[in-house]
């Protein structure tokens, strides 16, 4: 029989330039949530910026702590959903999780898979359809008092197995069949297809454990929680209990658990540990305002209305925060990124080489130096510098090199001189089919190394010829800089496109609008190449709807938070398995068409590349190290094939009120959502 051990992933060999910090609580993928774009205008310019009183070490004992006090959270979007399994935006996940509790949690230093509400697991590892067989905590109760019992573990995987919301779908797929053990010394066994290297964290930790009584024979789909018990809200095993959800307005988590203050709050390796303070949250409420705007809610903070709230300080108001008595900036990074994404379904988006090309032409020198002074590190790979572990640079070059070795520029704007671009060395890279394929050269005017890990990109030559010819599109006709139209395989692409430009995608400018500057210069830049492309304006709410359940978009610009530190958040965003076939309804069971949410929108492995077979293969890989060099292949060939243009990385620098509060803990991944759960167990009133 396997031993029992709570594996370390190795991700934490050593300590990184980028935080001191990683973090904690089971941000798993069915943490992750989108925001945003990314008007980012956050952070701090060196890495002496001035930060709250807060440390590294915690001393004292927690017994001394003050208790009570009510931390006023602000917000710039409404949160869509008070269900857990239906919410996928960070706005709702900032208070459902201190809500619902997962399996396991992380530790926030190693990120070291940690006992929570499992207590003990092992995996069979000789098998192609392993079992992991677990154990559960005694003695845990529900907030409303019910009794958590072993019915309500089984139930959990039970009916996500059945239901499959989106969200949870790639942590669910590969789960055959949950049962109490027939082994004495073990009270679960789940009985899995495939081994699944992620499986301590993402099998055991990745689902919101669920109170049978609650939800037993609800549609997930259109189950309300605050409907049916509106002065408690949902039912969880955490510490809090949202009282109000108004997402227009305003929240309320009440922290009152006290049966998870009696148990969870408790754990031994949280007493030892040098970062946290056991014994909380000692706070007794989280009130949240939506403001509807990163403005209003940035000056909300300044005047004193809020403590704290969602995302960074805006680089512009850093100073006035630092000048302020009581008020203090704490030190953090992205647990996510900014991203344009690209519907490989689309005739040219479909093409490597295309995507390439418009990916020169984004000017990052103008959004990373000029709109966001530096505050944020500029993009490349789909995993976070927070979490570096997957990485191809931390992996095949070292941390040092980490988001500045020349393999992550292949992409860089192609500049004929400072701001302008270099649209004849673009459109010979394009009419002389060439693409960027992993080999060493000149592309475009710029020298690339090659590949850092040896993969090379789903194509090695164009999928379209491209031409370009005399103007004829009404969106070229009408910007001046425009002497030349592309041609795709002959034709103009509204011709290609059902007679209309390329679509981007923008936020409503108000609320983004160094976002907006952003794309406004890169769409004009795409016209002065000679493809015809627009904008168009929507809400973010819409365009969740529109990319990840309509599949109706061109160009779209978000964000992802929550990500993770194994590299299952690939598997998830780029893998065939969690995108939308689009086939008719009444196809065979091999294939789908859902209004369901999967995060793969874009379609990638299905069209414009693919990495499923690498995505796969570090998904069931069970050695961490072999696992996170698969997991490196596969961002680094996501990263050549461009279904997402990843904008940036936020350095985050979490505005808070530290003239009442004090314990914020500097380093942390995402202070203010990923780790919002480890920061909040700090938080305490001043004495």
């Amino acid at each position: 029989m396997p031993h029992r051990r709570n594996r370390s992933d190795g991700t934490n060999d050593s300590r990184r330039k980028f935080l001191k910090a990683s973090g904690a609580g089971a941000v798993a993928l069915s943490l992750a949530g989108c925001s945003g774009g990314g008007d980012q205008d956050t952070t701090e310019t060196t890495e002496t910026t001035e930060t709250t009183d807060g440390s590294d070490t915690v001393t004292g004992d927690a017994s001394d702590i003050p208790k009570g006090g009510t931390l006023r959270y602000g917000m710039s979007s409404k949160p869509d959903s008070s269900n857990v399994l239906v919410s996928s935006s960070v706005y709702g996940g900032v208070p459902l999780y201190r809500v619902y509790e997962f399996g396991v949690a992380l530790d926030p230093v190693s990120n070291e898979v940690k006992p929570w509400v499992f207590t003990d697991w092992t995996i069979e590892k000789d098998s192609d359809e392993p079992s992991i067989y677990f154990d559960m905590r005694d003695g845990l109760k529900w907030n409303d008092g019910e009794d958590f019992t072993k019915e309500d573990v089984l139930f959990t995987f039970q009916y996500c197995m059945d239901q499959v919301p989106g969200q949870f779908a790639s942590i669910i797929e590969p789960m055959e069949e949950i049962k109490e053990s027939s082994k004495s010394d073990w009270d679960f066994e789940l009985k899995l297809n495939k081994p699944i290297g992620y499986w301590e964290n993402d099998t055991l930790g990745g689902l919101p454990l669920l109170p049978k009584h609650k939800w037993e024979g609800k549609d997930y789909k259109k189950y309300d929680p605050m409907e049916e018990n509106p002065d408690n809200g949902p039912v969880g095993l955490g510490p809090g209990r949202l009282t109000k959800f108004n997402p227009d307005t305003s929240m309320q988590l009440v922290l009152d658990n006290e049966h998870y203050y009696d148990t969870l709050s408790q754990l031994d390796w949280r007493k030892e540990h040098d970062q946290l303070l056991a014994g909380g949250p000692f706070l007794d409420k989280v009130n949240f305002k939506i403001y509807g705007s990163q403005t209003a809610m940035t000056q909300a903070f300044l005047q004193g209305e809020i403590d704290t709230h969602y995302g960074s300080m805006k680089a512009s108001k850093m100073p006035e925060v630092k000048e302020k008595q009581g008020m203090g900036l704490v030190n953090g990074i992205d647990s996510g990124f900014s991203y344009l994404g690209f519907n490989g379904r689309r005739k040219p988006l479909d093409d490597v080489a295309f995507k390439q090309a418009m990916g020169f032409m984004f000017d990052e020198y103008f959004w990373i130096q000029r709109l966001l002074e530096n505050n944020a590190i500029k993009g490349d790979f789909a995993q976070t510098p927070g979490y570096p572990a997957p990485r191809p640079d931390y992996q095949f070059a070292g941390e040092d090199e980490m988001s500045s070795h020349p393999a992550t520029n292949a992409f860089d704007f192609r500049a004929k001189e400072a701001a302008v671009p270099d649209v004849e060395a673009v459109r010979k890279f394009l009419t002389e089919g060439q693409i960027i394929d992993g080999s060493e050269g000149t592309y475009a005017g710029k020298e690339y190394p090659g590949s850092l890990s040896g993969i090379k990109a789903s194509q090695t030559e164009p999928k379209h010829e491209y031409t370009f010819g005399e103007v004829k599109s009404s969106a070229l006709k009408d910007f001046d800089k425009a002497d030349k139209e592309i041609r795709v395989d002959g034709k103009t692409i509204p011709e290609v496109m059902d007679g209309d430009a390329i679509t981007v995608f923008i936020d409503p400018p108000k609320k983004t609008p160094k976002e907006a500057k952003a794309i406004k210069r890169w769409t004009e830049n795409l016209k002065r190449l000679g493809i015809p492309v627009k904008t168009q304006t929507v809400s973010f709410n819409t365009m969740v709807a529109k990319v990840y359940q309509q599949e109706d978009f061109d160009i779209y610009p978000m964000g992802w938070g929550g990500t993770g530190p194994f590299g299952s958040s690939a598997y998830a965003f780029f893998h065939s398995d969690n995108a939308d076939d689009l086939s008719e309804k009444d196809h065979g069971a091999d294939k789908k068409n859902t209004s369901t949410t999967l995060y793969n929108g874009v379609g990638y492995g299905l069209a414009g590349g693919s990495a499923d077979e690498l995505l796969s293969n570090a998904r069931t890989e069970l050695d961490p190290k072999k696992r996170n060099k698969l997991s490196a292949k596969a961002l680094e060939r996501i990263y050549l094939d461009m279904p997402y243009y990843v904008m940036d990385y936020d350095k985050m620098r979490w505005p808070v009120n530290t003239a009442k509060f004090d314990g914020f803990i500097e380093g942390l991944v995402d202070p203010p959502y990923a780790s919002f759960g480890t920061a909040l167990n700090n938080i305490h009133l001043k004495e």
